[in-house]
């Protein structure tokens, strides 16, 4: 008989901790973000960051002879900082968009910035917030 309420304490403390565990940790919801860079009102680029896959892709919309940079930082919070994690470049409006990847931890408030480059001047940073 105490061999049989011992078990069945130690079945019902097992299910306890899984549904406070399961609960407790609940899946954080990954969110995309699109930042645009504009010049004389015209829409010059742009920066698409997915979440699912943790890629950057950015394209240059105007052959005006710029290039276009999207930037991903991810704000660690544990540290109470932002980490430049990657850049995606597009300096061509004829051949299509570039794309680039890197695995950034999930649940991380990501920033993607976008901007126009030539030569050593950039211009008309734009940005917008997502979720890795």
């Amino acid at each position: 008989m105490l061999r049989r309420i011992t078990s069945l304490f130690a079945a019902t403390v097992l299910a306890v901790v899984t549904s406070v565990t399961v609960a407790a940790s609940p899946a954080m919801a990954g969110a995309n973000a699109m930042a645009w860079t504009y010049a004389g009102g015209t829409a010059r680029g742009q920066a698409v960051w997915y979440h699912d896959g943790d890629s950057l892709k950015v394209c240059d919309m105007s052959a005006d002879g710029r290039g276009i940079r999207g930037v991903i930082y991810s704000y660690n919070s544990a540290g109470g900082y932002w980490v430049n994690e990657f850049s995606v470049a597009d300096s061509n409006s004829s051949d299509g968009c570039k794309t680039g990847s890197k695995n950034v931890p999930d649940g991380r408030k990501v920033e993607v910035v976008v901007y126009q480059y030539w030569s050593d001047s950039t211009c008309c940073a734009e940005s917008s917030y997502g979720v890795a």
